[in-house]
Order: C-alpha cells, then sequence, then structure tokens
C-alpha cells in the first residue's frame, strides 16, 4: 500500500536475507507479519506529517503464478529466482485524512486511489545484501506518482540472532508533492498556511535503520528496529512540516506457514 509502509518492505527483505534456501528452486510462500511501528503510512490514518505509533500488518501469498500482498498488490511475476525476483501488480495508494494529524488542520482529506506498481528484490550477496526498490503511478492523475529504493545489510550477532542495517529513499513526482504537501489559496484561507505550490519532483525522505531478527521457532521471528528518517530539503519547503528529522522503529512478528 503506497508504496508500502516502510517497514513492511523491511520485514520480507530481512527475512529473504536471514534464511538459507534449502536449494534453488523458489517455493510457495504464506508469511503472515503483525506488530507495531512509528511510521509515517499508517494502515489506519493513511499518509502523515508526523510520524506515530500504529499497528503494521503484512499478509504475503506466493506461487509460481502470481503473488498477492497488503505490500506489494495483487500481480504477476515478470521474473522469479532465488536471488531476483520482480514483479507488476495493482496496488492502493493511501490517502490522507485530515483527522488523523494536527499538521492537517484546514487542510482536507485526500482520497486514496488504486495505482499500477512495479517492484523488485535482489541479492548481489546472498544472505548478506538487498538492493530493491519499487514504483507506483496512481490511477487519479493529481495523485501523481511515488517511489522507494534501498539497500539491507545482513549479519550473523549470535546463534539464533541476526543483525541488519537498512537505508532507502522515498521519492516522488510533482504531482504527489503538490497533492500530499502542497496549499492551495482555499486551503490556505482555511488552514492558516502560508500558499505553497509545489515546483519540482524530488526525495521526500532518507531512511536509515538497524535492528535485530531473533528467532522464536522454525517458522517465527521476532523483529526489532530504530533509526531515523530525515525529510529533504525540498520538502521541508512545504509549510506542512515543522520537523526535518522524526525517529522511526518496530517490534514486530513474523510468522511462516508450510
Amino acid at each position: 500500500m503506497q508504496t508500502p509502509s516502510h517497514f513492511a518492505c523491511l520485514l520480507a527483505l530481512v527475512f529473504t536475507q536471514c534464511a538459507v534456501a534449502d536449494s534453488a528452486e523458489v517455493s510457495d510462500k504464506f508469511e503472515v507479519n503483525a506488530g507495531l511501528s512509528r511510521t509515517s503510512q499508517s494502515l489506519r490514518h493513511g499518509v502523515l506529517v508526523t510520524y506515530r505509533n500504529d499497528p503494521t500488518l503484512n499478509i504475503t501469498y506466493e506461487t509460481s503464478q502470481g503473488f498477492a500482498s497488503m505490500q506489494n498488490g495483487v500481480g504477476v511475476w515478470l521474473v522469479r529466482e532465488e536471488l531476483f525476483k520482480a514483479g507488476l501488480s495493482v496496488n492502493y495508494m493511501m490517502g490522507r485524512q485530515e483527522k488523523a494529524d494536527p499538521r492537517y488542520a484546514g487542510m482536507g482529506h485526500v482520497s486514496g486511489s488504486a495505482m499500477n506498481y512495479l517492484w523488485g528484490e535482489w541479492q548481489p550477496i546472498k544472505d548478506a545484501v538487498t538492493v530493491y526498490g519499487n514504483a507506483g503511478n496512481s490511477w487519479h492523475a493529481a495523485s501523481g506518482a511515488l517511489a522507494q529504493w534501498g539497500a539491507t545489510v545482513g549479519f550473523p550477532v549470535m546463534q539464533g540472532v541476526n543483525g541488519f542495517v537498512d537505508v532507502s529513499r522515498y521519492w516522488a513526482n510533482q504531482s504527489y508533492v503538490q497533492q500530499y504537501y502542497g496549499v492551495s489559496q482555499s486551503q490556505s484561507q482555511t488552514s492558516g498556511y502560508n500558499v505553497f505550490a509545489a515546483h519540482t519532483s524530488g526525495t521526500l525522505y532518507a531512511n536509515a535503520q538497524m535492528g535485530v531478527v531473533i528467532e522464536v521457532d522454525r517458522d517465527m521471528d521476532l523483529i526489532a528496529a530504530y533509526g531515523r528518517s530525515a525529510a529533504s530539503g525540498m520538502l521541508m519547503e512545504s509549510p506542512l512540516l515543522n520537523q526535518k528529522s522524526q525517529a522511526i522503529s518496530a517490534l514486530v512478528l513474523s510468522r511462516r506457514f508450510r
């Protein structure tokens, strides 16, 4: 959803790195991740300016024909190999609720939208480094396009415990920036913000976090992460933002079904 919650992406990547495949054959997958995360993309409230703690959930089902998940939508494979996979799908771009964030007072709602979604994951170093990216284009032209890319590095800590470091970037085109962070003349009158018109596409946020994956049993892991998310200079021009850097964190239980 959206390009989904950043931690929803990270969950899949971390498990991919910490698990060792029994063979080169890619098997079907059914996995549920549930927990709590501090995020700017809430499952309940949509896009936020002020990061908040909210429930996080991702359910993933993959077969040789296609996939369905809250993270990547419903779609078909372009490539599905042990170290590289990519898919094309229909997903959902979150909207914005005025009541969800004090910074949105007087700004009104932004409706969510279906989106065309393309994503991929590649392990240049098996079980150690994963490079990923995704991009979505809204079916509503005014909501524009949003993308994310990054890399996760995993490393062993002790028996049953692995660590990871993840860095990523969010990018949006001018239409998206205007829809979610712009202030029109009418919105200025109701919110008290100065008028702000997005003048370019560009990076929204730069994220960095580290964490641990603790093996509970053969099919279950506990994942904890903490880091920072920094808004770009371009985004800080919007009067909706009042702080450049905010904490991101998560505590999630991951359960696999065989």
